[in-house]
């Protein structure tokens, strides 16, 4: 069996004049809760829909299991959909809504009985067999769509942003049982959503998305620490950025000509050109006293300071104009002092630095203009 459990290569799909998907490849391990992110209308939904062989894609290819999965029927690909809006039968109690697929592949009703049974204590729901979905709380119903997916005993289950229409507390309480589940089955999940938060709590990896192409695949800590692209780094998260040149690189060092001074940043992989953005998250900057302590500084003024409970947020503004964001917990050192209008100091490490040299993958995005957000 191969160790991929899905694998795409060169996959594209049209609607009109609208690329969907645009030659898109990448591989899914076994056992993985793979996350695929993006803004609406990146493609990731069209992409869900073509693996589970709702949408037929114009060219490339899909394998799940190894084998090619190009006009077999959704039914026979080994895959199950869990939808956005779980799509359960109103007119059916949950004993019938689990069952329904088992009777579609026309299993014995003795086996259907069992299935059902053992499917309803996997997701902690035995014993509500007879009620029906409106009976059923938020929480309840994504667990009944859940146990009607698991009770087919697929080697993939594809969940289509599930979550997305519950409120916060029970998204996070799902979000921990939705990992607890996939760790104790260890099957293939594969998540499509457009919320970072949840894609970061949630996967093994994450792929992210943009107008049909994938930007990046990696752990949720490579993609939030060391983003491949511009794009990438500004949809995870807050980030500071100065456009920049390699002046040069020594023992994986190197020194970056900005618009407010030199700075030096560890380079984390090979540099292919000398113009690059110059990037560092807000809560690896450190403002006022603390700043000295680190070899890259710089001037500032505090813009404004919002508190944000365990944390407290500065806006500053560098000598060229530039917005800096700093994050720092709050009552820690002497930050807590400067207000708006004080002048102090900003400082970071070379090795919390990312230099990026792609703006995005989509052709024609210049890096200037993605700092820029335009």
């Amino acid at each position: 069996m191969s160790e991929n459990v899905i694998e795409v290569r060169d996959l594209t799909k049209k609607y009109g004049q609208v690329v969907a998907l645009n030659n898109i490849s990448f591989e899914i391990p076994r056992g993985e809760l793979f996350t695929i992110i993006g803004p609406s209308g990146c493609g990731k939904t069209t992409l869900l829909r073509t693996i589970v062989g709702l949408t037929e894609p114009d060219s490339g290819s899909i394998r799940i299991n190894g084998k090619d999965v190009k006009g077999v029927p959704t039914r026979l690909r080994d895959v199950s959909l869990v939808f956005q809006n779980l799509a359960l039968f109103p007119h059916k109690n949950v004993y019938e809504n689990i069952a329904f697929g088992l009777r579609m592949r026309k299993y014995p009703e003795e086996k259907v009985r069992s299935e059902v049974e053992s499917a309803l204590k996997t997701v902690g729901l035995h014993g509500v067999e007879g009620r029906y979905p409106r009976e059923l709380s938020m929480g309840e119903q994504q667990r009944i769509a859940l146990a009607r997916s698991l009770v087919i005993k697929p080697s993939v289950i594809l969940f289509d942003e599930p979550l997305g229409n519950v409120d916060y507390r029970l998204r996070k309480r799902l979000e921990l049982e939705l990992k607890l589940l996939h760790r104790r089955l260890g099957l293939t999940f594969v998540y499509v959503t457009h919320d970072q938060e949840q894609a970061m709590t949630l996967a093994t990896r994450i792929m992210v998305m943009n107008q049909g192409m994938v930007e990046q695949v990696g752990s949720p800590e490579e993609v939030y620490l060391n983003p491949a692209t511009v794009f990438v780094a500004k949809f995870f998260g807050e980030i500071n950025m100065l456009p920049g040149e390699v002046k040069s690189i020594k023992q994986e060092y190197a020194n970056v000509s900005t618009d407010v001074g030199m700075f030096k940043a560890k380079v984390k992989r090979p540099l292919e050109q000398e113009r690059i953005v110059y990037s560092i998250r807000p809560e690896k900057v450190t403002i006022g006293k603390d700043a000295l302590k680190r070899r890259n500084r710089v001037k500032c003024e505090v813009v404004e300071v919002l508190n944000k409970g365990t944390h407290v947020e500065y806006l500053t503004t560098l000598p060229n104009n530039a917005e800096f964001k700093v994050l720092v917990e709050a009552f820690q050192g002497d930050s807590t002092s400067l207000k708006a209008g004080s002048e102090t100091l900003l400082g970071w490490d070379d090795e919390d630095v990312v230099l990026i040299e792609k703006a995005s993958v989509v052709p024609g995005i210049d890096i200037d203009r993605v700092i820029l957000g335009i």
